[in-house]
């Protein structure tokens, strides 16, 4: 009763039966059914006693998530096995279509795998699929063009897996990321929001403040070029380019410049048959 009160103020529910938990002897499957009725719209994860591959995807089946413990921990439910509890497939031959993207969302090609390929693929980490011809397939196993397997993603109605590549040290260099669409992570996005900040101040804005005030401004891009010259651990140095960047498009941004207008001068410059040797200056 509970939980079909607070269904419409929650994205979700986790519900542990905490009276199987660490036991290993399989969880309630009426109880999280009526749990998931009761949820309505609600995304309803189950855990305690969840052990097989079949109990993940009987809860799939009626609409929830497992959360497993101690059936991994232990080894009795390998990583693998588990993820691919709930896949299915239409072919007769249970193959699932996997799109191989690299490090960047580019597509490289598309494969199948099934429930043992994707088990090798995860313990192994490396790039394991299904021929239709030639049964299990480890990539580059002959041609030495491996693959290092970064994560495994299902997508919806039905869930096939789609399995992230990077391509191992002296093979082709992988193409350009394509431009991002998430929050501050992405320089145009981040760029776009500091021309709106710049335009309508939001009250107590730090970033306001900086974009107003070019005498500060101006300190804080000498203060993190220098910070991020003197970092030596690439923690640091990401960290310190970072914040550089963000200085570097708050500045942009008051002066009405965009992240566009400063690709169009590195393209024209990229186009450059010659440059000028690069000379360090020595400021009096």
């Amino acid at each position: 009763d509970r939980i079909r009160e607070l269904s419409g103020l929650c994205g979700g529910f986790l519900v542990t039966f905490v009276e199987r938990e660490g036991r290993m002897q399989g969880t309630d499957l009426d109880l999280a059914r009526a749990v998931v009725e009761a949820a309505g719209d609600a995304r309803v994860t189950i855990a305690g006693g969840v052990t097989t591959a079949d109990e993940i995807a009987a809860l799939d089946a009626i609409g929830a998530d497992a959360q497993v413990g101690m059936a991994l921990y232990s080894g009795a439910l390998g990583l693998g096995e588990a993820f691919a509890a709930p896949l299915v497939s239409d072919r007769p031959d249970g193959l699932w279509p996997t799109v191989v993207v690299d490090e960047h969302g580019t597509a490289l090609g598309l494969a199948w795998s099934s429930a043992r390929s994707l088990t090798q693929a995860i313990e192994s980490g490396q790039g394991v699929y299904e021929s239709r011809k030639r049964g299990l397939w480890v990539k580059g196993e002959t041609s030495a063009s491996t693959q290092e397997l970064l994560r495994v993603d299902a997508d919806c109605d039905p869930p096939p897996p789609l399995s992230s590549r990077r391509r191992p040290g002296g093979s082709s260099p992988p193409p350009a990321p394509p431009p991002c669409g998430g929050g501050a992570r992405c320089p145009p996005r981040l760029s776009r929001r500091l021309a709106d900040i710049v335009a309508s101040p939001p009250e107590g804005s730090n970033t306001a403040r900086l974009a107003a005030d070019p005498g500060l401004l101006a300190s804080k891009l000498s203060e993190e070029a220098a910070e991020l010259a003197a970092a030596s651990t690439p923690e640091e140095v990401a960290a310190e380019a970072a914040d550089l960047v963000y200085f570097a498009l708050t500045r942009a941004a008051a002066a009405g410049v965009g992240l566009e207008d400063v690709e169009r001068v590195l393209d024209r410059r990229e186009r450059r048959v010659t440059r000028r040797p690069m000379e360090r200056k020595d400021r009096t």
